[in-house]
Formats: structure tokens, C-alpha cells, sequence
């Protein structure tokens, strides 16, 4: 665990005098939050760390500098070593509980570098008038105020070092935690990664056992087709099933076939027996899938058994920087060319923003079987009625999609207006035109005259904010 806020004030009071005219020689910044400042004194050379990692805060002397397989410089390392090269230290002081700055003096001039510990912890590097200079967190900003130090808590960890033995003991004192934190981290990493992959392996085999036994569909579809193919002139046309006589070995019975509305008799018998062999494929195709994900499962419950099993010495690796989860990114929500709303029946409908999100919602949302509508003769916002393919729009619904037609045109706020209605698939774009500019055929025009409570429900329920 980081430094308590007396045992940091006790590292800075033993250090400042030994380390008080020394010239900073080199900055190191092997990875965020972790600071090395080389000091060189007359006859031996100090190097003093500052860190600011969660559970790992501290101000200490380390004897070696910390190798990394650093890519590139910070932009707050580029700024301390371009301000703190070549001063000399002229004070390290606590300041506050959690809270150290020392000063750096050059020619008259002075830099301040301020450590914060704390969840999260933050670098700070100060200029004159502790104007803020650059950060370890984001956009330089001013330190905390200091605070009155608590005399009071726990005993000291650090025991009776002076000098630069308690710079020492308080390295000591952490390191012995933060090589157990990057174990189990560097642990959590190895292993997180194939728990995952299990977990991805397992949810996929549930999905292709499932294909995998569609047989029983399938075989369900060619009976529908045979007894279809025995009944054509049975079948009416526009219905969504139809009761047929099926003889079996005990006796004859009923039987509901679906039907798709808006195909003849004989497409009807062909629609079923295309999905009898295209199940059948898929699920012969599913159960080969199948054996190899077994293959897979097995050897990756292997490699992470064996990655449970791993010894301390297997998992040890050079000093690096803790791992810390990943931080979900913030998917930006798709942005949706159209507000919805809804009819007095619960039916949907689409209103375009603007003018590309007209053209969005007319030749990419809208199936070509949906309603569509535009007021009359005036720019405005297409309107879509998203419908079942063969489905006829209801009366209410259709006063209800051109209220909002009307009300997001030109004609907003007139008492009566005229809405133009189609299928999208007679709307068309006009060549060389704007967004949203079209030209339509098959139209139907509906006069409106504008019912003040019924757009003011519409408007109630928009759905999309």
C-alpha cells in the first residue's frame, strides 16, 4: 500500500537536508505515473523516485534506475526534462496529508514539482507564481490547497531510519507490495484473456447446438409442402394458414400450415420445401462446426488450467507497469435519421431530421413494401410507416402519420394541409437534386384537416427524446 500521509512527511523531512543543492542529472519516466529524477551530488549520484500509482505512492531512493520497454516520451516527461535538467533541489517538503513539493532553482528561477497521492494520484510540475505547467493527468491543473498535517494515526512503518535509509526503508517498505501487485496482476492478465475465450467458445457452441438440431423443423416444413402440394386448390389466396387432412398410421388429423399472405398456391409449396433443404444443410453444416468447437473448447480449458497452475516464477517478469482493466470505450450511439413516434394503435412511425436523413430513412430504413408520405407541394420531412409486406394501412394510422407530415413541413401551424402517400418503392431520387429531394408515383393525396389534440398525443409520444 502507498505511504501513509506521516510516513511521507517523515521520508521528506530525513531526505531534504542530504538531497538539498543537488543538480537533477536525468528524468525518467518509465511508465505513467512513475517519476525518477537522478541527483548528482559531489562524489555519488541519488536517485529518487515519485510515485503516484494507485496503491503505490510513494517518495523514495531506489538504488538502480527501473528498465522498461518504454516506446516513446510523455509529454510531461519531454516538460520536466526541459525545465528540471541542470537546477539544483533548494527544498522537499510536505505540504499537505498525501502531499509533497519540491522546489528546483536555476539562475534566479524556480520550478515546483508537486506529488498528490491518492485514487488517482497526479504530478504536477509548477512555474513561476505556481503557474501550472503540465500534468500527469490530463490538462495541467492547480494543486489541492494544503491542509494542516495529522499529527495523529498508526505508528510509523519506516522505524528509526534517517537520511537517506528512510528514503530507503520506505522503498523497501513498498516494494515488497508492489512486486505481489504486479504478480497477480501480470497473473489476472495471463489468465483473464482465455476465461474470456472459454466464455466466448461455450456461448457459441449453445448457438450451434441449437442449429444443430433444426432437423425437426425441417422435417416439419416438407410435410407442410407435401400436404400443400396435394391441396392447391384449396389454398386462398392473402391467408396466413390454412387447416389441412393429414392420414397417418393412426387415423387422419388436423393440421395448421402457415401460409406467407402475399404468395400463390404453388410459390407457398415451393417456400416450404427450399426451407426443408436449406435447414438441412445448416444443420449438417452445424454439427461439423460443432466437432471442431469441441477441439477448441477442450485445448483452451487446457491452456487455462495450466495458466492457473503457473508457479510465482513462471508469472514473475521484469518491473512494468501494473496492468489496470481496460476502460470501456464509450460507444458513440449510431445516430438514427429519424424520430419516432406513435399511432393511436401502437403502430410506429418514422419522421425524417433533416434533408440527408430524409434520404436515409426512405432508400436505407424503409423496406419497400412500407407507407410513405410527404406533404403536398411544400419541403418537409419524409414519413414512413413501417408495415408487414401485404399489410394495409388502418384509417387512424393513416390520419395520424399525416398530422405529423403536416406538422413537420411548411405548412406547421396551418389549420388544414395536403399529404401525398405511397409504397417507398415509387419514391425515387431526383438526379443532380439535394438531400432529400425526390419524385414519387402510384401517390394517393389525403386532405387534412389538423385536429389539435390528436398532434398533441403524437407529439406525447415521441419515443426517441
Amino acid at each position: 500500500m502507498s505511504l501513509r500521509p506521516s510516513e511521507l512527511r517523515d521520508v521528506a523531512l530525513a531526505i531534504e537536508p542530504e538531497l538539498t543543492g543537488a543538480v537533477v542529472q536525468k528524468v525518467r519516466a518509465p511508465w505513467p505515473g512513475r517519476v525518477e529524477l537522478e541527483l548528482r551530488q559531489p562524489g555519488r549520484t541519488v536517485r529518487l523516485l515519485l510515485s503516484v500509482e494507485p496503491g503505490l505512492g510513494r517518495l523514495s531512493i531506489i538504488e538502480t534506475r527501473t528498465h522498461s520497454s518504454d516506446t516513446g516520451a510523455s509529454p510531461l516527461l519531454l516538460r520536466l526534462r526541459k525545465e528540471l535538467t541542470g537546477r539544483r533541489v533548494s527544498s522537499i517538503r510536505c505540504t499537505g496529508p498525501g502531499q509533497v513539493r519540491l522546489a528546483f532553482e536555476k539562475g534566479g528561477t524556480f520550478r515546483t514539482l508537486v506529488v498528490e497521492l491518492g485514487s488517482p494520484g497526479i504530478l504536477l510540475l509548477l512555474g513561476d507564481g505556481d503557474a501550472p505547467m503540465a500534468s500527469s493527468e490530463g490538462p495541467p491543473r492547480p494543486p489541492v490547497d494544503a491542509r494542516p498535517l495529522d499529527e495523529g494515526g498508526p505508528p510509523s512503518r519506516l522505524g528509526e531510519a534517517r537520511g537517506l535509509d528512510a528514503g530507503r526503508a520506505a522503498e523497501a517498505l513498498v516494494a515488497a507490495r508492489e512486486t505481489a501487485v504486479r504478480r497477480e496482476a501480470l497473473q489476472r492478465a495471463r489468465i483473464q484473456p482465455l476465461r474470456s475465450t472459454l466464455q466466448r467458445l461455450r456461448r457459441t457452441r449453445a448457438k450451434v447446438e441449437a442449429e444443430a438440431g433444426r432437423d425437426a423443423l425441417a422435417e416439419e416444413h416438407r410435410r407442410w409442402g407435401e400436404l400443400l402440394s396435394r391441396s392447391l386448390d384449396q389454398v386462398p389466396r392473402g391467408a396466413r394458414s390454412i387447416r389441412l387432412t393429414e392420414w397417418t398410421a393412426e387415423g387422419p388429423r388436423e393440421v395448421d400450415v402457415p401460409l406467407e399472405p402475399t404468395l400463390a398456391p404453388r410459390a407457398q409449396v415451393e417456400r416450404h420445401f427450399h426451407q426443408y433443404r436449406r435447414l438441412l444443410r445448416g444443420s449438417a453444416l452445424a454439427r461439423e462446426r460443432l466437432a471442431r468447437l469441441e477441439e477448441e473448447i477442450t485445448e483452451a480449458e487446457r491452456a487455462l488450467a495450466d495458466a492457473e497452475a503457473s508457479t510465482e516464477a513462471e508469472v514473475a517478469a521484469p518491473a512494468a507497469p501494473v496492468p489496470q482493466p481496460p476502460r470501456r470505450k464509450r460507444t458513440a450511439q449510431a445516430h438514427r435519421p429519424y424520430r419516432v413516434f406513435r399511432a393511436s394503435g401502437g403502430q410506429p412511425i418514422w419522421v425524417g431530421r433533416a434533408g440527408e436523413d430524409n434520404a436515409a430513412l426512405t432508400f436505407q430504413v424503409a423496406r419497400p413494401h412500407h407507407l410513405w408520405m410527404h406533404a403536398r407541394g411544400v419541403p418537409g420531412a419524409h414519413v414512413v410507416v413501417p408495415l408487414d409486406r401485404g399489410e394495409e394501412v388502418g384509417q387512424e394510422t393513416l390520419l395520424d402519420a399525416a398530422h405529423l407530415a403536416v406538422h413537420f413541413s411548411r405548412l406547421a401551424g396551418e389549420p388544414r394541409g395536403e399529404v401525398a402517400w405511397t409504397r417507398a418503392r415509387l419514391v425515387k431520387r431526383v438526379k443532380g437534386g439535394a438531400p432529400g429531394q425526390v419524385t414519387y408515383t402510384g401517390e394517393k393525396v389525403l386532405a387534412v384537416r389538423v385536429e389539435p389534440g390528436r398532434l398533441e398525443r403524437l407529439l406525447r409520444s415521441r419515443e426517441d427524446g
